[in-house]
C-alpha cells in the first residue's frame, strides 16, 4: 500500500513538475536588472566548506587560509547576472597576489571656550548619540561655515554676520562627488565618491612598469562597477594655503562614517555579484590606497561569519586618526551580507541586514520546524520526493510551495494565520552584527537575528549593556503558499552577545512603524495606517518590556526628538500637510498631544507639502533654551525655513519663515523653465545658529537673520 501511495505521489509530482517547469520557463524566471536585485531565491549557491576557507576564531568568525580561498569563497557567493563582463584579475580595490605581496541625545546647542576667550553659543549637527559625530553637508565651528558644493567645500567667515564672506574654497578632483564632511579643530575631512578606480589604474601602471610595457591607461572591466570612496583630510591651520595631509581610497560605496574623538570610522559596501566572470586561475587580493600607495589587506584582517545568510557584499571598515599624520590607517573586511542600516554608539558599530526572502533549504527547514507535526504522511512523502528530483533549487522550492498551498487550503483561516505568523518570524528577519571600536581598533564581537525589518538608524539603540531594536513583520511574505496575516510591530532587547533577552511583540496589528526613539529606559514608537498610534514603552527591565501608554491621533510622525525628560517633539504628516507635534509623556500611561502645527503646500504644482526633515534628522534644528525649532518646508523643489517658538507654556507657534530667492545669471538666460527642469538651488537644506543669528543654507545662498525678529542681516552668494 505504501509503495502504491509512493508511486501515485511520484506520478502526481511528475505531472506537477512538468506544468510548473513549463510555467517557470515561460513566465516566472526572474529578470535580473541592475545590481540591487535579491537573487537568493533564484539560484542555488553552494557554500565553501570550512576546511577549505580557513581558521575559525570566535563568534562563528573565520579567517581565510589564503587569497585563493578568499577568491573561491567570493566566486561561490556571487550571483549570476545577465550582463557580459571582461575577464580580468582585478575587482574593486584588489590586485593579483602575484604582483602585490547614547545614552541621551543632548541639545544641539553647546558652549565652548575659544582659546580661553568668551564662551560661544552655537548649534552643531543633530546627531543620534552624544559624542558620536555624524558627517553632513554643512558644518560649523562657531566662527566658520563649511559647506559642500559640488566638488568643493566653501568656507564662509560667519561672524560677525554683518561682515560674513567666503574666505576659502577647498577643491577635489572634478570627477569626484562630495558626499559630506567632518570638521574637527583645524582638520577638514571630505568624503567623496567616483568611478575613476585609482587603485585599479595604479595596479595597471605598476604592472606595465614591471613588465616594461606601455603605461597606456586601460579601461576597467565592465564588472568593475562598485564606486570607490575617497577620504581626504586637510589641515586648515592656514586656510589660504590649506594642505592635504591624508589621502585615502577605499573600495566600495560610501555607507556611513562617524567621528569619535580623534578617529574617523568609515564603512563602505562593495558588491561581489560579477566575480563568476573571473578566470579560474585569477586570485583577488583586497587593497586600499593611502597617500597614493597601495596597501594590501592581510588575510588576518579579512573575516567571514559562518552563517546561512547571504554574503554577497564586502563591508569595509576603516579607522583613521585625523589628527596624527603618522598613525597608520586600520582597515578590515567583513563578509556580512548586504549591509543596510548603520548605528554607532561610542563603543560599537552595529550593521544590520534585513531580508524577507527564502531559498529552498530555508523552506525545508521551516517545514521541519513548523509544519512537520501537522502534515499527513502522504504530504511528507511528496516533499521528500521533491528533494530527490534532478531539477533546480528554484523549481524544487516552487513545487514544494505548490504542495504546501494545496494542503493548507484545507485548513481553517485561524489555523492558517497562526502558522503564517510562525513562518513569517523565520522568513522576515534582520541580522545584526556588533563590531567593537575604540582608539582606532576594530574587532568583530557578535551576531544575532530578530524577526522583522528595521526602518533606519533610530530603530536601534544601545543602553545599559543592551541593544534595543524596533521591527515590523510584513504579513504577505509567505502568501505564495499560505495565508496573508496582518503586519505586526515588535521591540526586542538583546544582550551584548546579541541574544534576545526580552521583547514586546504584536504591537499595532496591520500597521507599520514610522518612527522610533529610545531615550533612557523608555521607547517612543509611532505606527501608522489610518491614524497615528503613539506608544510609550518601559524598558527599565530589559527582560520584561511593557507598553505603558498609547495615544491615537490623525496623521503620523517620521522623526521624534526629545524636548525634555517628559516631552517629545514629532515631525510627520497629516494627509497632504506637514505636521509638527509636541507630546506630553509625563503621565506615561496617558500620553497627550499638547500642541500641533500643520503646514499646507502653497505651490499649485505639487499636491502636498514636503520637508527634507521628514527623512533627514540633520535638517532638524532644535534648542530648548532658545525655544527654537527650525525645519525646511515647502514643495519638492523649493523649501523655506519655518522658524517656530516652542515651549511647554505656549506650545508650537510660528515665528516666521526665511526664503531664498537668488536668481543666477544662468536663470536669467532661460526664458522658460520646463516642468522637468525644476530648480531646487534655492531650497533650504540646513539651518544653524551662532549666538543670536540664524543661518540658513541652500545651494545658492547663506542667509543670516536675527533670531529674535527674523530681520535679515546679510547674505553670501555661493554660486
Amino acid at each position: 500500500m505504501k509503495r502504491k501511495s509512493l508511486k501515485l505521489s511520484g506520478m502526481m509530482l511528475s505531472s506537477v513538475i512538468v506544468i510548473v517547469s513549463f510555467v517557470y520557463a515561460v513566465n516566472i524566471q526572474p529578470a535580473v536588472v541592475g545590481d540591487t536585485d535579491d537573487f537568493s531565491s533564484f539560484f542555488n549557491i553552494p557554500w565553501i566548506p570550512d576546511d577549505l576557507n580557513g581558521v575559525t576564531l570566535h563568534h562563528n568568525l573565520n579567517n581565510f587560509r589564503s587569497y585563493s580561498n578568499f577568491t573561491d569563497f567570493l566566486r561561490s557567493d556571487s550571483r549570476v547576472n545577465l550582463r557580459s563582463g571582461w575577464s580580468n584579475s582585478m575587482m574593486w580595490g584588489s590586485s593579483p597576489k602575484s604582483v602585490f605581496s547614547e545614552e541621551h541625545l543632548m541639545s544641539s546647542a553647546v558652549s565652548i571656550d575659544m582659546d580661553g576667550g568668551d564662551l560661544v553659543d552655537y548649534s552643531q549637527t543633530n546627531v543620534q548619540v552624544t559624542g558620536v559625530d555624524e558627517p553632513d553637508i554643512v558644518k560649523t565651528d562657531s566662527e566658520f561655515l563649511y559647506i559642500v558644493s559640488g566638488n568643493k567645500v566653501i568656507i564662509v567667515k560667519a561672524t560677525p554676520a554683518e561682515d560674513a564672506d567666503i574666505v576659502c574654497e577647498v577643491f577635489v578632483n572634478d570627477s569626484l562627488t562630495i558626499k559630506n564632511i567632518f570638521v574637527s579643530g583645524s582638520r577638514l575631512v571630505i568624503f567623496a565618491e567616483d568611478y575613476n578606480y585609482p587603485i585599479y589604474r595604479t595596479y595597471v601602471a605598476l604592472e606595465a612598469e614591471l613588465n616594461e610595457a606601455s603605461t597606456e591607461i586601460v579601461i576597467p572591466p565592465r564588472w568593475y562597477r562598485s564606486p570607490d570612496t575617497y577620504v581626504k583630510v586637510f589641515d586648515l591651520e592656514n586656510m589660504q594655503s590649506h594642505k592635504l595631509v591624508k589621502d585615502i581610497v577605499v573600495p566600495g560605496r560610501f555607507s556611513g562614517a562617524r567621528l569619535i574623538e580623534d578617529f574617523v570610522y568609515l564603512i563602505t559596501n562593495q558588491y561581489s555579484y560579477d566575480l563568476v566572470y573571473l578566470d579560474a586561475n585569477q586570485t583577488i587580493v583586497p587593497t586600499i590606497m593611502v597617500n597614493k600607495e597601495l596597501k594590501e589587506i592581510s588575510l588576518s584582517d579579512i573575516f567571514y561569519v559562518n552563517t546561512s545568510e547571504e554574503r554577497k557584499s564586502l563591508t569595509n571598515i576603516v579607522s583613521i586618526n585625523i589628527h596624527d599624520d603618522e598613525e597608520q590607517v586600520t582597515a578590515k573586511i567583513f563578509l556580512l551580507g548586504n549591509s543596510q542600516i548603520l548605528y554607532v554608539s561610542r563603543d560599537n558599530i552595529y550593521i544590520t541586514y534585513s531580508t524577507r526572502s527564502y531559498d529552498y533549504d530555508m523552506l525545508i527547514k521551516i517545514v521541519e520546524e513548523v509544519l512537520t507535526p501537522l502534515l499527513p504522511e502522504s504530504i511528507k512523502v511528496e516533499i521528500e520526493l521533491v528533494n530527490t528530483l534532478s531539477i533546480t533549487e528554484y523549481q524544487k522550492k516552487t513545487v514544494t510551495e505548490w504542495i504546501l498551498q494545496n494542503y493548507t487550503n484545507s485548513m481553517d483561516e485561524e489555523q492558517k494565520k497562526n502558522i503564517s505568523r510562525e513562518i513569517l518570524c523565520r522568513v522576515d528577519r534582520t541580522i545584526i552584527h556588533r563590531i567593537s571600536i575604540g582608539d582606532g581598533e576594530i574587532q568583530y564581537e557578535a551576531q544575532g537575528t530578530v524577526p522583522g525589518g528595521a526602518s533606519n538608524q533610530f530603530s536601534l539603540n544601545e543602553h545599559g549593556g543592551n541593544l534595543r531594536i524596533s521591527t515590523t513583520v510584513e504579513g504577505w511574505r509567505v502568501s505564495s503558499f499560505i495565508s496573508n496575516v496582518e503586519t505586526q510591530n515588535n521591540i526586542y532587547v538583546l544582550n551584548m552577545d546579541l541574544e534576545v533577552v526580552g521583547s514586546v511583540e504584536g504591537l499595532a496589528p496591520g500597521e507599520q512603524i514610522y518612527a522610533t526613539r529610545f531615550l533612557g529606559d523608555k521607547c517612543y514608537l509611532v505606527t501608522f495606517r489610518q491614524i497615528d498610534p503613539f506608544f510609550v514603552i518601559d524598558l527599565s527591565n530589559p527582560t520584561n518590556p511593557i507598553v505603558l501608554g498609547e495615544l491615537k491621533i490623525p496623521g503620523f510622525s517620521t522623526y521624534l526628538h526629545p524636548y525634555d525628560e517628559t516631552h517629545i517633539v514629532g515631525i510627520g504628516r497629516n494627509g497632504t500637510k506637514i505636521k509638527v507635534s509636541l507630546y506630553d509623556v509625563s503621565n506615561v500611561r496617558s500620553p497627550v498631544e499638547v500642541s500641533k502645527f500643520e503646514i499646507e503646500n502653497n505651490d499649485d504644482d505639487w499636491w502636498r507639502a514636503q520637508s527634507i526633515a521628514l527623512d533627514e534628522h540633520k535638517a532638524f534644528l532644535f534648542d530648548k533654551e532658545k525655544n527654537l525649532l527650525v525645519i525646511p518646508v515647502g514643495s519638492y523643489y523649493k523649501q523655506s525655513a519655518y522658524v517656530f517658538d516652542i515651549s511647554i507654556e505656549n506650545g508650537i507657534q510660528l515665528k516666521g519663515n526665511v526664503t531664498h530667492d537668488l536668481q543666477t545669471s544662468e536663470d536669467e538666460n532661460n526664458d522658460e523653465i520646463y516642468y522637468y527642469r525644476y530648480d531646487n538651488s534655492n531650497s533650504i537644506k540646513r539651518a544653524l545658529y551662532i549666538k543670536d543669528v540664524l543661518y540658513t543654507i541652500s545651494d545658492n545662498l547663506v542667509k543670516m537673520n536675527n533670531l529674535d525678529d527674523l530681520s535679515e542681516i546679510n547674505s553670501v552668494e555661493l554660486v
